[in-house]
């Protein structure tokens, strides 16, 4: 959905109604885009964006491929950038760096995005359906010593993007669509 950006107000209650609407519609309701589930025969690189929509899919994909590094490594410098602090996704940043702080490692951390669904973009602000696939994974203490482990687990989210005055996308909010967390 594309329309003339807007009073904020303005786009705030649409973006609500959107929300209300796409809750109680079916899964592809008409207008929105394909899910775009990556395929397996897909190894190179992607070109740079042309459209708000590759953008927004291009700003989800690097979010989740920062998370895993971010978690494989404690370096959440590039993953603090890609969300507000107020969004629920902003945890991970917070758990990441108490990780860190206190020598614990999750070099096998890994999220992988099962399917992506752009919809409702509407001039600054995006709504992306996402699935992920996050495998079980270990956590080591500072000698490396297996002090826990981290279930296998799915995600289903819708998250809710805005796009800042520098063009960059950075997600604002996410939904859990699975209702039972």
């Amino acid at each position: 959905m594309r329309a003339p950006s807007g009073t904020g107000r303005r786009a705030g209650i649409l973006l609500c109604i959107v929300l209300a609407v796409t809750a109680c519609s079916d899964p592809e309701p008409p207008g929105t885009l394909p899910d775009r589930t990556p395929s397996a025969s897909s190894t190179s690189a992607s070109p740079t964006p042309a459209t708000p929509e590759e953008e927004v899919e291009a700003a989800v994909r690097a979010y989740y491929a920062e998370l895993s590094r971010a978690a494989q490594t404690n370096d959440t410098s590039k993953l603090r950038t890609m969300t507000t602090t107020g969004c629920p996704c902003y945890r991970p940043v917070r758990v990441i760096d108490k990780n860190e702080s206190k020598g614990r490692t999750t070099p096998d951390a890994r999220i992988e995005i099962a399917s992506l669904r752009i919809h409702d973009i509407e001039g600054r602000t995006a709504l992306a359906e996402v699935k992920t696939n996050e495998g079980m994974f270990k956590v080591f203490d500072s000698s490396a010593e297996v002090i826990g482990r981290v279930p296998a687990r799915q995600n289903h989210l819708d998250l809710s993007l805005v796009q800042t005055e520098a063009g960059r996308w950075i997600i604002g909010n996410q939904f859990n669509l699975m209702g039972d967390r």
